[in-house]
């Protein structure tokens, strides 16, 4: 009898210590952080499993450290070669419009036409805006080009310098404000006017590492003259969410999140799913391989998924209801990328290019994607500073070569960080009235 109470007690602690253990890492109850601090390995002792071979080439090692680590957004990439501007254009298939070009050469934005030919042309210098700028060693580099670039319909632009700030110029370059927020990657306009737009912070987070500074990602809402609006943190609206479990791979240094995307949502799916209703906010972050749902009112996730992509970037939820993204590494083969469209409620992949021969394309860094209103797919394969637009079954029918050079000595195809097609009935009195820069 005293073996069997024995056993009884025993497997009653141990049927309760197993239920704590699922508690404790579901809802991160004492003492979770602490053991992930002290037991999850820091970036660089991890980036020994992920070594190139002897002689790889510098784009390769910078791949295989890439996905744990943050790496610096360069100017340039890949070296200088082969045909540039427009090098096919099939007038009959394509989707003609107007091309908003954004490029790491320098801070500007080109308009052109299908051919390539700039109608327009923005340019401002980030220390206009903040003269001081060189002070900062963590920022220097970054004020040299635009990351993005968001036209407004007077023929005004958001534009964004990464990791410093963001500003609003009107058509003739002349800046109306901005804001020394730390902008990074992304940003949305909803049809108040209202502006959405990651930014980051560098502090001590002590449950997650006492002793080193690590980069918080927010969404800041600023009104369309650029006064503060509201900031959620991505990081509490997490954890104060039933997503709270998508957290347990983050890592305990630097970039927690990388969050690369934010859309503001139209509501167009609300039938199919509260979650994205009009307003809600779509998410990514690159470090978790995760898309999600951020509730602004609630400030508060609340819904999520991940699977079958790793390091995405640009994810956008489309009216017919699929999720489309660049996703850099996802066919977890070395040197490539794939355009992926994923049904956010089946996960089912509805389209997807970039794995059959001839598709091939790759960017390590960066990506921009966009559905165009005739069905094409346009991709902008940053690093390789090309973009191109393909039909539903795949056809190449537009493609441009970035002709424009970074580096010390010009050797470097100057990353391509946004080619977005406009529509051909785009009023651009603006343009015709506007002097250039």
């Amino acid at each position: 009898m005293r073996r069997a109470y024995r056993g009884l007690a025993f497997g009653g602690l141990l049927a309760l210590a197993i239920l704590y253990g699922f508690l404790l890492h579901r809802q991160q109850w004492f003492p979770y952080r602490q053991l992930k601090n002290a037991f999850h390995k820091k970036p660089e002792d991890l980036t020994r499993r992920f070594q190139p071979a002897p002689g790889a080439s510098a784009l390769a090692q910078r791949d295989a450290v890439g996905a744990l680590m943050q790496i610096p957004y360069l100017s340039g990439y890949d070296p200088a070669k082969g045909e540039v501007g427009v090098t096919v254009y099939d007038a009959s298939r394509a989707f003609n419009g107007w091309n908003l070009c954004v490029s790491a050469h320098a801070g500007e934005a080109r308009l052109t036409d299908m051919k390539g030919i700039e109608q327009h042309r923005w340019a401002f210098d980030a220390k206009r805006a903040w003269p001081t700028l060189d002070a900062d060693p963590e920022k220097r580099g970054y004020e040299k080009f635009w990351r993005r670039a968001l036209l407004l319909p007077e023929g005004d632009l958001l534009i964004i310098w990464e990791y410093i700030g963001m500003a609003r110029i009107d058509s003739r370059s002349q800046l109306k404000w901005a804001a020394l927020n730390g902008a990074h990657h992304d940003l949305s306009v909803d049809k108040a006017g209202l502006i959405y737009v990651l930014t980051r912070e560098k502090k001590i987070i002590a449950e997650i590492n006492r002793e080193e500074p690590v980069i918080e990602d927010f969404v800041t809402i600023l009104s369309p003259d650029g006064q503060l609006v509201k900031r959620i943190s991505l990081l509490r609206a997490f954890e104060h969410s039933e997503y709270a479990p998508e957290l347990v791979p983050m890592k305990n240094a630097g970039d927690l999140l990388h969050a690369n995307t934010v859309q503001v949502l139209d509501g167009s799916l609300t039938a199919a799913s509260p979650h994205f209703r009009e307003g809600n906010l779509l998410v990514s972050s690159h470090a978790l391989g995760l898309i999600a749902v951020l509730d602004p009112a609630q400030e508060k996730v609340v819904w999520a998924l991940s699977g079958q992509w790793r390091a995405q970037h640009r994810p956008r939820l489309l009216a017919t209801g699929g999720i489309l993204m660049f996703d850099n590494f996802g066919t977890m083969r070395v040197g490539q990328s794939r355009a992926l469209e994923v049904d956010p409620f089946t996960q089912r992949i509805a389209w997807r290019y970039g794995e059959a021969e001839g598709q091939a394309f790759y960017s390590m860094s960066g990506g921009y994607i966009q559905r165009l209103p005739n069905g094409n797919t346009l991709i902008t394969s940053s690093n390789e500073g090309r973009a191109f637009e393909i039909t539903p079954d795949k056809a190449l029918v537009w493609e441009y070569r970035n002709p424009f050079r970074s580096g010390g000595k010009n050797e470097l195809i100057a990353t391509l960080e946004q080619v977005e097609r406009l529509p051909a009935d785009l009023n651009l009195d603006w343009a015709r009235s506007a002097p250039a820069p």
